[in-house]
């Protein structure tokens, strides 16, 4: 049986921008002195509209990401796990994503009526009924199964996510230059978190870079991802069919006893 809660979609932290979405403000190289105390600039508010207004915009998404994100043992101590995630999207109803990590791969499928999540080292796959969109699919898989998909929150953003996720402290840091781009690097906090954001400069604010460190922990875990955007053409319908190669054997997907539904996020 394939237990969502323990595939590798469902990550410490979701590869994404919103709920725990943080960052680390830290001293400046050089002599370059850190900027002067203030609660929230209106720059680092304004960025975070727009580039929920653009994200909600786009019709077609294809990125890669690469990401570290911290997982703390039982014991406290604090380890760390790397990704490397590949996300096509037609929206509202398409999406493909692969998530390598180390030799193991996993995928999902999902083209509007159905979803299949593809283990290619177990050689298995599990397949199910879902909604008729991606938002829908995401809030379902993580209801039904506790399933988190990396780079979920991507769909999630809109304008007004600023002010819903309870933002204290909003800074500019500067300009940086990231894969050859030049972005605006911004420091936020939350009750719990802090996060960095780092965004294209120019007419597409796409994310360049996240880093979230969570507050609330004694262990301060640590998640950083690296977005690179490729060209958003819209990819053929045959990307989101999932065709079963010789030899893979479907098995039924656990769903979460009602118990467990209720401490899902």
């Amino acid at each position: 049986m394939f237990d969502g809660r323990s595939a590798l979609f469902k990550m410490y932290v979701a590869v994404g921008l919103l709920t725990l979405a943080a960052g680390y403000v830290h001293a400046l190289p050089g002599d370059q002195p850190a900027p002067a105390p203030m609660e929230k600039d209106p720059r680092a508010l304004k960025v975070l509209q727009e580039m929920g207004t653009f994200l909600r915009g786009l019709k077609n998404l294809h990125l890669i990401a690469d990401s570290d994100t911290d997982q703390v043992l039982d014991n406290g101590q604090v380890v760390q796990f790397s990704y490397h995630t590949e996300l096509i999207a037609t929206l509202p109803n398409k999406l493909w994503v692969n998530v390598v990590d180390g030799p193991y791969r996993k995928t999902l499928f999902y083209n509007g009526r159905r979803f299949v999540l593809f283990d290619q080292g177990q050689r298995y796959y599990a397949s199910g009924s879902a909604p008729s969109n991606i938002d829908g699919l995401l809030a379902d898989m993580n209801q039904r199964y506790g399933i988190v998909l990396p780079l979920a929150d991507l769909f999630r953003w809109n304008a007004e996510t600023a002010n819903e996720v309870g933002i204290d402290s909003a800074l500019y840091i500067n300009d940086q230059e990231i894969d050859g781009k030049l972005c605006a690097h911004y420091a936020y906090r939350q009750p719990g978190v802090d996060w960095q954001l780092w965004v294209h400069l120019g007419p597409r604010p796409l994310p360049c870079q996240l880093v979230i460190v969570r507050q609330d922990l004694e262990a301060m875990p640590r998640h950083s991802v690296r977005y690179h955007w490729m060209e958003d053409k819209a990819a053929p319908a045959s990307a989101y069919e999932f065709v079963p190669p010789a030899g893979v054997q479907a098995v039924p997907l656990r769903e979460l006893a009602p118990t467990e539904r209720e401490v899902q996020p």
